[in-house]
């Protein structure tokens, strides 16, 4: 567990979350690390480990200019995080940073530490800081009025996702709420409103009135936070195929927990089983399309989002899509192919390194015509190959 705390005065422990999770003992034993009279140690990171948890602080120094403050020129406050011995510091000393030159503003504006009427306005924000960071990685605190707001975010790198190269024809899937990122990042906030899980990059780009660079450099953003993946858009003509992933997934109650959550339709029934969806994942065992698996499993009934079956298997490997590159030979003489192919060429889509998705987002066409026009088009050969 971790506990912010806050001394401000004398040395004294004014503020902790929990209560008395560190005893006056153990903090006299302390105190010193807290609240350091050294100067060159003010503003520097202070880690002890002891007591089987590791604290976290940075003593920081507050001048007062204008006037003898609570009878001193100057005032010494820490806050304090606690965490299990061993935890990496990079993160908690981001917040530490933040949340001190928000403390020393407040101060020296408001006097907001030292007044004794801001007491427990200070020990509600303390409560919101601690719950909001370990409950949801993030929080967002009013702390005099809706202009003065503390916004804090928790972010491991250890557990950062390097982002692949975003395509145009990407869907970005969402899974984590985005609402209050969504108020930090301006990018993020126009595109908000148009992420549903469906909407390729590039339409995400022109609904938003974005530019598109900017738009896959923010979903970039979002994968790195583990906010969000992408998938190749997923229609019921689709091909999948199950890989040996499924295989680990037995061993793993919580990952089927973490599965049936994710595809469960409707939460007013019963969740499905997981022997309902291992079999429904296993009937893309020789490759098989969406829309088989909707029309002969009816994994509706199982209350199955079909979908979301797709997203999680795609997201976890266990699940590998079959796209088809279309490759012109010969050349594009107008005896050997059709008008509406020769515009393919003019588009230069016909390379093999354009998969039928990415051709109906570049041309704005749907799927059922690129097929009309390549799928039986003789002098072009259309290769298949699963998602690497």
């Amino acid at each position: 567990s971790s506990g912010i705390n806050a001394e401000y005065g004398g040395i004294k422990l004014s503020y902790q979350v929990p209560d008395s999770f560190i005893d006056d003992t153990t903090f006299k034993i302390l105190e010193n690390y807290f609240v350091t009279k050294s100067k060159q140690l003010h503003g520097k990171l202070i880690v002890t480990q002891t007591f089987n948890f590791q604290t976290i602080g940075i003593p920081t120094e507050i001048p007062h200019s204008n006037a003898v403050q609570n009878g001193r020129k100057v005032s010494i406050f820490n806050i304090v995080i606690v965490t299990k011995i061993g935890a990496n510091t990079d993160p908690y000393e981001k917040i530490l940073k933040k949340l001190i030159s928000y403390f020393t503003i407040f101060e020296q504006e408001k006097q907001f530490l030292s007044s004794e009427g801001k007491n427990s306005r200070i020990r509600g924000i303390i409560n919101s800081i601690f719950y909001g960071i370990n409950d949801r990685g993030y929080c967002c605190v009013n702390v005099i009025d809706e202009l003065n707001v503390i916004k804090l975010s928790y972010v491991n790198k250890d557990h950062c996702v390097n982002p692949p190269q975003i395509k145009d024809s990407d869907v970005p899937i969402i899974i984590s709420n985005l609402e209050e990122s969504a108020a930090w990042d301006l990018t993020l906030r126009e595109l908000y409103p148009f992420l549903d899980n469906q909407k390729p990059v590039r339409l995400l780009a022109d609904l938003s009135l974005l530019d598109l660079v900017l738009v896959k450099k923010c979903i970039q953003s979002l994968i790195y936070y583990n906010l969000a993946f992408v998938v190749s858009p997923i229609r019921y003509s689709n091909t999948y195929y199950v890989t040996s992933a499924i295989q680990s997934i037995m061993q793993d109650s919580a990952l089927q927990e973490e599965c049936i959550d994710y595809v469960k339709m409707d939460e007013r029934y019963p969740s499905p089983s997981w022997e309902v969806i291992f079999n429904l994942y296993e009937t893309f065992q020789s490759g098989i399309k969406l829309k088989q698996v909707f029309l002969y499993e009816k994994p509706f009934l199982r209350n199955v989002n079909e979908r979301r079956l797709v997203e999680f298997g795609l997201l976890k490997g266990i699940l590998k899509r079959l796209h088809r590159y279309p490759v012109a030979r010969g050349t594009t003489d107008e005896d050997d192919f059709s008008p509406e192919v020769i515009d393919y060429f003019q588009h230069q889509v016909l390379d093999g390194q354009h998969s039928y998705d990415d051709i109906c987002v570049k041309l704005g066409c749907k799927l059922e015509k690129v097929e009309n026009d390549l799928d039986f088009c003789k002098n072009i050969t259309i290769i298949q190959k699963l998602d690497v």
